[in-house]
């Protein structure tokens, strides 16, 4: 612990009012020993600080005396003892117990240049002008040193100055580096300004008839006991440095952690590239699908035209049949009629041979072998568009993945939690449309697969179906040169009619049970072409999703170079930050000493001296116990007229009441 050795710090604000040291401006020669005395400088100043004249009064014990100053003149102030001036020797003799004479000093230069200058609503007056005024009043005080001063004093003595404003004269007052005191209807500004400090400050008040009393200024020999704990200030530099040190190794941390990151981020910009180049191919292969399916869905769409033709050519045979029915099952045995029967046969077998070929026609061209060469006609690989289906999918599912780690990663580096948070919620709106789009792919596949199975599924029924036509039309081209026999056997064979209604009315029967099988086959081609029309409606959301996917991956690409960029501003940064850190910990490695030696200059400058005071008249005066400074302005006072000024008893000044309390 540092300890100054110094007056208590309580007694300052007492001792000032009473004293102040001014420097010694010159002695010559030696003489007698000087007695042992103290000394009371007392400076009058002019309303604006300048020097108007000065005294000491020196104070001694009783007896024979010796001291010295080259005063202009000097005078006893309690005794009647005759004094004697030799030069700069004064001597006396006093049975007193304490003995003061007063010593008027010429051309004395104090340790401190003193100004006031007064202005008023930004116009600058001298003091006797400004009295009596009113407006916006702006005091200017201000000390410095005296470079024509020798000695020490301005770094060793502190100053305390009061002013004195009348409250109803002044209002609003303001005076920031004052104490402010109120003292009865006055309001009192203090001012401390400590060894070798000076000051510069304004005081500004709204005034009405302005006047102020004296500005009262006391200096003292500072000397202030002072003790400064300075091992625990000690303690918390050391735990400053600790933390400079800690800050300097975070800060090489970080720099390391941003190049970590940085590099990482150019990853994620790689990958988010490649993943955009990925989706414009997808969104190529969606275009390709969208416009096969369209070619496939026209197909269709013929394909179920025909079905009505199909219908109709069936249910004219099922009428026709059910002519001849109803012809054999009321035949005579007329020739006529028999001619109908020929020739309604041959109606007949027509027919079945028209729907055999279009059976045939129908098996040849309706299979999922037939509908991939129709595709691939029109530019579009089914298989390839499955395998890229399914690679898209698997591709997909990988990129979410990567960024799915390559944020866990980033939010295990130190300090990029936000950072990732912030990475997070840009890419899920991407991720969500991700899985869309997977979901729109498995979909489409499916849909390949569904059209595969239900295809397949109706051209495994047509060679049934075929098969049966051909048989039929086998059988009934059999049945009717059968028939044809018939007629020209018939008019001896009409008892055999019987027998050839029986067979038509079987073949009717057959024949409805082939054309309600027509009618569903026809009904499942209905179905698939508006099952298909929903295909087409999937596969148009899919390539406006598509679309999106494009648009927001070219953003994520934008916004991962965008976070490229920044990281590696971050990481420049960072590596700023460790070389100043790194500076920072040299540069304050020895702050405990620097620490050290600035309390020791603090207390320096605040103390003063420690030595026995030195002598403002005469350096010849070496046994001086104190010298203190009492300095006084003039007062502003308005001027009075002269009836008031009679009638007003003449109050007496400062100096008066200082004299008449000696006895004068």
């Amino acid at each position: 612990m540092k300890t100054v050795k110094r007056i208590l710090p309580a007694a300052l604000s007492a001792v000032l009012l009473f004293n102040a040291a001014v420097p010694a401006c010159a002695a010559k020669a030696a003489g007698s020993a000087p007695s042992e005395k103290e000394e009371v400088v007392y400076i009058n100043l002019s309303a604006d600080g300048s020097l108007e004249n000065t005294y000491v009064v020196n104070s001694f014990d009783g007896g024979d005396i010796t001291d010295y100053g080259d005063y202009d003149s000097i005078k006893m102030l309690n005794t009647d003892d005759p004094i004697t001036k030799d030069g700069d020797k004064i001597t006396l003799s006093s049975s007193a117990k304490k003995v003061y004479y007063q010593g008027e000093l010429p051309d004395t230069e104090i340790p401190w240049n003193i100004s006031l200058e007064y202005s008023l609503d930004g116009t600058e007056y001298p003091p006797e002008e400004i009295a009596g005024k009113s407006g916006d009043l702006e005091i200017h005080f201000q000390v410095t040193k005296n470079p024509l001063c020798q000695g020490s004093f301005f770094e060793d003595y502190a100053l305390q100055a009061s002013f004195t404003l009348d409250t109803e004269q002044c209002e609003n007052i303001s005076a920031p580096d004052a104490t402010i005191a109120n003292v009865g209807s006055q309001k009192q500004l203090t001012y401390t300004v400590l060894p070798g400090q000076g000051i510069d400050t304004l005081i500004t008040a709204e005034v009405t008839n302005f006047e102020m009393s004296a500005v009262s200024i006391n200096g003292i020999h500072l000397n202030l006991k002072v003790d400064v704990d300075d091992e625990a200030l000690k303690d918390k530099v050391n735990e400053l440095m600790d933390a400079v040190k800690r800050l300097d190794d975070g800060a090489a941390e970080l720099s390391d952690g941003s190049g970590e990151l940085s590099q990482g981020s150019l990853q994620v910009t790689e990958g988010a590239s490649s993943l955009d180049s990925g989706i414009l191919a997808l969104d190529d292969g969606v275009t390709s699908l969208q416009n096969g399916l369209a070619a496939l869905q026209e197909g269709l769409d013929a394909l179920n035209a025909r079905s009505a033709s199909l219908v109709k050519g069936s249910a004219e045979v099922k009428n026709a049949l059910g002519t001849m029915q109803t012809a054999v099952n009321s035949i005579s045995a007329a020739s006529d009629e028999l001619s109908l029967l020929t020739e309604a046969s041959g109606q007949i077998r027509q027919a079945i041979s028209s729907l055999y070929e279009g059976a045939a026609a129908l098996q040849a061209s309706l299979g999922f072998a037939q509908y991939k060469e129709l595709m691939a006609q029109y530019g579009l690989d089914i298989d390839a568009l499955e395998n890229g289906n399914t690679q898209a999918i698997s591709g997909l599912q990988e990129q979410i993945s990567d960024l799915q780690e390559q944020l866990a990663q980033l939010e295990k580096i130190p300090g990029m939690e936000s950072i990732a948070a912030l990475l997070k919620a840009q890419l899920a709106p991407l991720q969500e449309q991700l899985q869309q789009v997977i979901t729109l792919l498995k979909g489409n596949n499916a849909a390949i697969d569904g059209t595969e199975r239900y295809l397949d599924g109706i051209s495994s029924q047509l060679p049934a179906l075929t098969e049966g036509l051909a048989e039929l039309k086998t059988q009934y081209e059999a049945f009717d040169a059968s028939i044809s026999q018939l007629v020209t056997t018939l008019s001896g064979m009409l008892g055999n009619l019987s027998a050839l209604a029986g067979g038509l009315n079987q073949l009717v029967e057959k024949y409805g049970e082939l054309d309600a099988g027509i009618g569903a086959y026809t009904d499942g081609v209905a179905s698939l072409v508006a099952g298909y029309r929903q295909v087409m409606e999937g596969v148009s959301s899919l390539a406006e999703g598509s679309k999106e996917l494009v648009s927001g991956s070219g953003q994520l690409c934008d916004g991962t170079a965008a976070l490229y960029d920044g990281l590696s501003a971050l990481c420049d940064g960072t590596e700023e930050l460790a070389e100043g850190t790194g500076q920072f910990r040299e540069e304050t490695s020895d702050m405990n000493a620097q620490i050290d030696e600035e309390i020791d200059s603090l207390l320096e400058s605040i103390g003063g001296s420690t030595g026995h005071p030195q002598s403002f008249v005469s350096e010849k005066n070496t046994n001086v116990d104190s010298v203190q400074f009492v300095i006084q302005t003039e007062s502003i006072e308005a001027e009075e007229t002269v009836e008031a000024a009679a009638a007003k008893e003449e109050e007496p000044s400062f100096w008066q009441k200082l004299l008449q309390l000696f006895g004068f």
